[in-house]
């Protein structure tokens, strides 16, 4: 009796994540054998309930990237559905499935425009970045101690992009129309101190190579090995690119 249950919660729970309950309303779909004498119009409701919230969620992370998709939305959505399930609610878990998903489709299909991906990787930053802000409200968690103090590293708030396009005009301005130029881009996004959103900001070759290095732990010695490598330092550390262990 408890394996049967068990084996009809999780046929439902398949069931209302999948294409044929989400888009074709229960018309002509077969249910899967523990569901049957089910409505199958009731189920559509309800998977299509979860489905909406589920894109609201993505959506909001991409606002840009869905602007720009262009007419094989429905498709490429079917698409996602049927692959990429949701695993959890939270809103940052889903925009990174989507945006895992994106960018497997777009290496079969190269996107349109071709800057779509950097849109997309900004924007999902953008949240990555307002998430790890949000987190830093709650205690934090014993003191790494494997870390000498003085250490340095790239503050874990900070996403790294590399990208083929410079896009943050369309992060800059309404974002319409606009034709980003073609040039490497090595960008830093990240929620400024005393500020509640995201900045996109480019930066220096020498300095994003810098920080890309610091993802540990660090003894800074190692770096300022020269009076203008200890000034690069010090101002990273005063813009809060880089934080040093108490």
């Amino acid at each position: 009796m408890t394996d049967r249950l068990l084996q009809r919660q999780v046929s439902l729970l398949t069931y209302l994540t999948s294409g044929a309950a989400i888009f074709d309303e229960g018309a002509g779909a077969a249910l899967p054998r523990p569901l049957r004498g089910i409505d199958p119009h009731l189920l559509h409701l309800e998977a299509q309930f979860s489905y909406d919230k589920r894109m609201a969620k993505i959506t909001g992370a991409f606002p840009r990237t869905f602007a720009m998709l262009g007419d094989d939305l429905d498709e490429l959505l079917r698409e996602f559905v049927d692959t990429c399930p949701p695993v959890e609610i939270s809103r940052i878990v889903n925009a990174r499935q989507f945006h895992d998903f994106l960018v497997t489709r777009w290496r079969r299909s190269p996107p349109a425009p071709p800057f779509l991906p950097d849109v997309a990787a900004c924007e999902l930053a953008c949240g990555s970045v307002v998430t790890a802000h949000d987190a830093q409200a709650a205690p934090a968690g014993p003191p790494d101690p494997g870390a000498r103090a003085g250490s340095i590293r790239r503050h874990p708030g900070i996403v790294l992009l590399r990208c083929a396009y410079d896009v943050r005009p369309i992060f800059e301005g309404p974002g319409e129309d606009i034709e980003p130029a073609l040039r490497d881009t090595p960008l830093a996004v990240a929620v400024p101190v005393g500020e509640a959103g995201p900045r996109i900001a480019e930066l220096p070759p020498v300095v994003f190579d810098l920080l890309a290095s610091l993802d540990e732990w660090t003894d800074p010695s190692a770096f300022a090995d020269t009076a203008e490598a200890e000034e690069l330092l010090i101002d990273l550390i005063d813009h809060g690119l880089v934080e040093v262990r108490a």
